[in-house]
């Protein structure tokens, strides 16, 4: 039976409401964290189609109260194709991202994953937009344990224009620009992920004990963190983010 936090934490993200910062059920541990993330899973009824990685740059780690990167479902409601208009409330934020799509199945083992065995499993690469918020209030810095019960924090996805030639492309070290209401707002890279390359998430995930039973299916989608760090967004705003020779992802947001 799920708990009470995460039953609250669902019904706040599926009817845009807060829960206060201190709610019943509070985690006090990672271990704790993800219980209740797999509980709103549960509650949620709703098929698991990737995941998203959060505090993927080391600074993050204690600006959030956290001591490493962590996981959070996509769900395939909130999954939304290039041009989408989101719904988004005050206080939400943008990340732009890499997303690789899985072509077959990655399981949990001890032994790690090689680079080449992770190019075998990906079917594609995607520019990406990541819409963040928290369903608890009060800020995500120092927010620690409750990031990971509230799903990463995730609001929705945008799943830009699959690339399938991303051996073209050095993907630890690939620059993008992020503009918001035509205005250029934060350039990044992919150099800032902790990943030396981002097929390097894959195996990050598959090594974490929230997966250590399901692991990665073919077709799930991964993100792999921010490469623009946070920004601010409101309703009626429209961001494109550049990246090159991969394309642009859009987004606008009501």
């Amino acid at each position: 039976m799920a708990n009470t936090a995460a039953r609250a934490l669902w019904e706040a993200r599926t009817n845009g409401t807060k829960i206060p910062t201190d709610f019943d059920g509070c985690p006090v541990g990672e271990d704790e964290a993800y219980k209740i993330q797999s509980d709103m899973i549960s509650v949620a009824g709703l098929d698991v189609i990737g995941w998203k990685i959060g505090a993927t740059v080391e600074a993050l780690f204690a600006v959030l109260g956290v001591e490493q990167p962590f996981l959070g479902p996509l769900f395939a409601k909130y999954t939304h194709v290039d041009g989408a208009e989101v719904s988004i409330l005050p206080g939400h934020s943008l990340e732009t991202e890499i997303t690789i799509k899985l072509k077959s199945d990655l399981p949990a083992r001890p032994t790690p994953y090689t680079r080449a065995e992770l190019e075998n499993v990906v079917a594609a690469i995607h520019p990406s937009f990541e819409i963040v918020g928290a369903r608890f209030e009060g800020a995500l810095a120092g927010a620690g344990y409750r990031v990971i019960a509230d799903g990463g924090v995730n609001v929705g996805t945008v799943v830009g224009p699959a690339i399938s030639n991303w051996g073209d492309y050095d993907l630890g070290n690939y620059p993008i620009t992020l503009s918001v209401n035509g205005k250029s707002v934060a350039e990044g890279n992919s150099s800032v992920l902790l990943w030396d390359h981002v097929f390097d998430a894959l195996a990050w995930c598959v090594s974490q004990p929230a997966l250590a039973t399901r692991g990665l299916c073919a077709g799930d989608i991964v993100m792999t963190g921010t490469c623009t760090g946070i920004t601010p967004i409101s309703p009626g705003d429209h961001a494109v983010a550049d990246f090159g020779k991969m394309g642009e992802v859009r987004a606008s947001f009501v």
